[in-house]
């Protein structure tokens, strides 16, 4: 690995960005203080499931990745849920679905379950709604996914933008002022790919023109279509 100094300050290594999710590094705020709460409970959960649902962005993989590193768990999508592999999963004890509005996968949900529960493992979900919005056609499986824990997950607000902003450029070894936290935090979309998208492109725009981040640098790269009111 070699590294260099730019004409700004910062450090340039010839390597990847470096990203850590390990629980350490995960931001809490109100918007996911109740998910992070139910998941801190397990394996004292009421039922063998928890349903964590929000608008996408929120952060849902990112939970369902830490509880899996957790539980030892795997974590698949409904493309990856058949009835075939459903005995090999149930043997990890802790599963968790990402993105599990479809509907067509109802048999081998079903199955997944009765069998994690007879095994007194987990299932963890993530969708955009509760279970009480989908149109399940298996009453067992309504039943069973009825009986389960539903926890929002809100859009991340200003303080956990902000927060994971600083995370992200102190990853790439910059540091960033308040000010252009609070420009960023006001004037792109409320989700972590778009504040990751920001912080590349405004990264990006440092090393190539080597000018400090800055709020004019900011308000020049950040273009029209990330941008709201000045």
């Amino acid at each position: 690995m070699s590294a260099k100094i730019s004409a700004t300050g910062q450090m340039t290594l010839d390597l990847p960005v470096r990203t850590a999710r390990q629980s350490a590094d995960f931001l809490v705020t109100d918007s996911n203080a109740d998910a992070v709460a139910w998941l801190d409970q397990w394996p004292d959960w009421p039922a063998p499931a928890l349903c964590l649902y929000g608008p996408p962005g929120s952060g849902k993989s990112h939970l369902l990745h830490l509880w899996c590193e957790r539980t030892k768990g795997r974590r698949i999508t409904p493309a990856q849920l058949d009835t075939a592999a459903v005995p090999e999963l149930a043997t990890c004890g802790a599963v968790a679905l990402d993105g599990a509005d479809s509907t067509a996968m109802a048999a081998p949900l079903l199955h997944l379950y009765n069998l994690l529960a007879e095994q007194r493992g987990y299932l963890l979900i993530a969708a955009h709604t509760p279970p009480k919005q989908w149109q399940v056609s298996l009453a067992d499986l309504r039943s069973r996914l009825l009986a389960a824990p539903a926890v929002r997950i809100d859009p991340p607000d200003d303080q956990l933008l902000a927060a994971v902003m600083a995370k992200m450029f102190s990853d790439r070894q910059v540091r960033v002022g308040n000010d252009v936290l609070s420009y960023l935090v006001a004037r792109i979309e409320r989700s972590f790919a778009a504040a990751k998208d920001a912080v590349a492109r405004l990264d990006q725009a440092s090393l190539s023109g080597q000018r400090p981040i800055t709020v004019p640098l900011a308000r020049a790269a950040i273009t029209d279509d990330h941008a709201g009111p000045e």
